[in-house]
């Protein structure tokens, strides 16, 4: 209630709070899949990403699954490229990407880095990411973070894991009588 916080463009902010305290509701909220009850919330750009802990992958060409939702024309030197940067197959030096994947052929963490490649390439500019790394290993994340740090790219993230991360700004939800009370650190 009577909230007015600003994030600023090209930040990291993490979302912090216990369970059920409203991270993912937040992050519905600034995607404009909740609307507030009174108020508005503003976001200066159409270009968003989401990336959750479960990430969407059917049965298609690893092609079709990075391009997912995205109608520009992406070289496919471009997806190589991008799939060697994520060390998505680190033992295949070039994968073919009409290649069929599924949720049956990938391990849970080269589908959450599949789900940060269509996000980069479809340029969002805003990344919101709800527990998003957390099939990841340690050196997967900081792979994840090395390559989002060289983007012009703003990221508000939902995590348990606050150390896991470089950022820039927190966003504490805490919770007195039934209330959520942000606190902007």
């Amino acid at each position: 209630e009577n909230r007015n916080m600003n994030i600023n463009k090209n930040t990291h902010t993490i979302i912090t709070g216990a369970n059920g305290s409203g991270k993912s509701s937040l992050l519905g909220l600034i995607t404009g899949l909740y609307l507030p009850d009174k108020g508005t919330v503003t976001i200066n750009s159409s270009k968003v990403g989401y990336i959750g802990v479960t990430p969407l992958i059917f049965r298609g060409s690893l092609k079709e699954n990075l391009m997912y939702g995205n109608y520009a024309e992406i070289s496919d030197d471009k997806i190589q490229n991008m799939i060697k940067e994520f060390n998505l197959y680190p033992e295949i030096d070039t994968i073919n990407i009409e290649k069929e994947v599924s949720n049956d052929s990938l391990s849970s963490g080269q589908m959450q880095k599949i789900s940060f490649m269509r996000a980069l390439l479809n340029d969002s500019e805003i990344l919101l990411l709800d527990e998003a790394t957390s099939n990841l290993d340690t050196e997967s994340k900081k792979l994840v973070f090395n390559i989002l740090k060289t983007k012009n790219i703003t990221i508000i993230n939902s995590t348990h894991n606050k150390e896991d991360f470089e950022f820039d700004s927190e966003l504490v939800i805490q919770i007195d009588n039934e209330k959520r009370i942000l606190l902007l650190t």
